[in-house]
């Protein structure tokens, strides 16, 4: 069995670790990443400067440990649910609302993937660009499987895959809707995204008959 003085460092370092990457997303999505400078993150977190070059080596290493815990946080809070819960438009409903409390927990985070799509930092662009595209699949990916559960169709057919993306574009703007202005909510925006998924996706099914 470890002894107290060889569990404790670990311990302590792992709280340092949370520290410094919690302190980055606060900076980075407040400020902007220019202004996340190495010294105003040790600044933010309270840790030594020593310490933060020993866990990450840079500031575009901790940015890229930032995408990587805010991508694993997010997808290990949202349920995987394999079947439907209840009639298209409920099991839909579901699926967002779970969505959007998830996001709420975790503003930071969405905010830094939808800057950082838009427009890499240029130094570490090429990593960041590999992380963001990841997590924007997964998440389409997400959706997909559940817009198929829904409506009990291939998740892999061109109108779930189309539904899909009109559903993540949607949770894009709503989200930047929802920071931009206090009074509304993200779930609130949300609302009349199943119905319209239900339209269009009857409109592509026409389509193809």
């Amino acid at each position: 069995m470890a002894s107290r003085a060889d569990v404790t460092p670990n311990r302590r370092g792992m709280r340092s670790r949370e520290l410094v990457l919690d302190a980055a997303e606060r900076v980075m999505a407040e400020h902007g990443f220019e202004a996340a400078t190495i010294a105003r993150v040790v600044e933010e977190a309270g840790v030594p400067l020593s310490s933060v070059y020993h866990y990450y080596g840079s500031k575009d290493g901790i940015l890229l440990a930032v995408m990587e815990r805010g991508a694993e946080r997010f997808f290990a809070d949202l349920p995987d649910w394999n079947r439907r819960i209840g009639r298209p438009a409920e099991h839909l409903r579901t699926v967002l609302s779970t969505a959007a409390e998830t996001l709420e927990r975790y503003p930071s985070f969405l905010r830094l993937l939808i800057v950082f799509s838009v427009q890499p930092p240029a130094r570490g662009g090429d990593e960041i660009e590999v992380v963001v595209a990841r997590v924007r699949r997964l998440g389409l990916d997400r959706l997909a499987e559940q817009i198929a559960i829904a409506f009990g169709d291939d998740p892999q057919s061109p109108a779930t895959l189309r539904l899909a993306r009109i559903a993540l574009a949607a949770i894009d703007g709503a989200f930047v809707a929802s920071q931009a202005d206090d009074t509304v909510t993200l779930e609130d925006l949300l609302g009349p995204l199943v119905p319209a998924l239900v339209a269009v996706r009857r409109s592509l099914l026409s389509e193809t008959r």
